[in-house]
């Protein structure tokens, strides 16, 4: 019998704290796919979006997680967009750059931890895609639904350090749902930002792209909106109240990927996280 792969799994304070159904959906499916994507304790933050705009010292954080990672022999799976970037631009800068990276040893020392740059750095899509050809040959159920999909924009840009994905027409996550059967269908603003960055900064506008997205989703003919991110997830549908507060016209389920793909995986849905919503 094959040894199960196994994968740190890195989920992020937002999707701790928010969004346990995207945790166990993700767990779930990668179980069935083959993997286990085990916990880390020891994790710290990744000092996304506000730190690194206040030190360099922002790259000690993700040098630690990739440390811990690389003491454990295993790769880091994310589940969040912000994370994704973040935790790969330091791997690429500390891969790349032989002095920086024995300068930031010398930090993770005075906590007893060190990295020498083995380990990868994987968004779920990522691996789902690596699982395509699998997804393919397993028996599936059908889905009586159509979805439209939204792009984690951080998960594959700046390219530069995403390497992974077209960054202004991304395909890998319709190409692993289209794999499993699903019913995906093409709308006018499938590539447009969702809106939830500018959260912290404009609420109507951010709520009017929101709007505006998910309407182009209906008008399309999807029966669903389909995210594998967080932040995503947290203005399409925790902000739900306020959009249709200004456009009472919108009503679209948002789900997480993984509990798409387990529907067709035949995972329960307590597995899947959706007797929590």
């Amino acid at each position: 019998m094959n040894e199960i792969e196994k994968r740190l799994l890195f989920p992020g304070c937002l999707v701790l704290a928010c969004f346990q159904d995207y945790e166990l959906a993700a767990k779930a499916v990668m179980r069935r796919l083959g993997m286990e994507l085990v916990d880390m304790d020891d994790f710290s933050c990744c000092s996304s979006s506000v730190v690194p705009s206040m030190s360099d010292d922002w790259i000690n954080l993700d040098a630690y997680n990739l440390g811990l990672a690389e003491s454990r022999r295993m790769d880091i799976v994310t589940l969040c967009g912000s994370c994704t970037r973040t935790l790969k631009q330091a791997n690429k800068k500390l891969k790349g750059d032989a002095a920086l990276l024995e300068k930031v040893n010398e930090r993770l020392a005075e906590a007893g931890a060190h990295y020498n740059g083995t380990v990868r750095v994987n968004h779920l899509i990522e691996v789902l895609d690596e699982k395509r050809s699998l997804i393919e040959k397993m028996e599936r159920k059908s889905l009586d639904y159509r979805v439209a999909l939204s792009h984690p924009c951080n998960v594959i840009r700046p390219s530069s350090v995403a390497q992974f994905d077209d960054p202004w027409r991304p395909q890998k996550m319709r190409k692993v749902l289209e794999a499993a059967g699903v019913q995906v269908v093409d709308y006018e603003l499938e590539y447009e930002c969702c809106g939830a960055t500018l959260l912290m900064v404009n609420e109507k506008l951010a709520l009017d792209a929101a709007a505006a997205k998910m309407r182009s989703a209906i008008e399309a003919g999807a029966d669903a909106l389909v995210v594998s991110c967080g932040n995503c997830y947290m203005l399409l549908d925790r902000f739900r109240h306020k959009i249709q507060e200004a456009h009472p016209e919108i009503s679209l389920p948002i789900m997480f990927l993984p509990q798409v793909l387990g529907q067709v995986l035949d995972v329960s849905c307590r597995e899947l996280g959706l007797e929590l919503v």
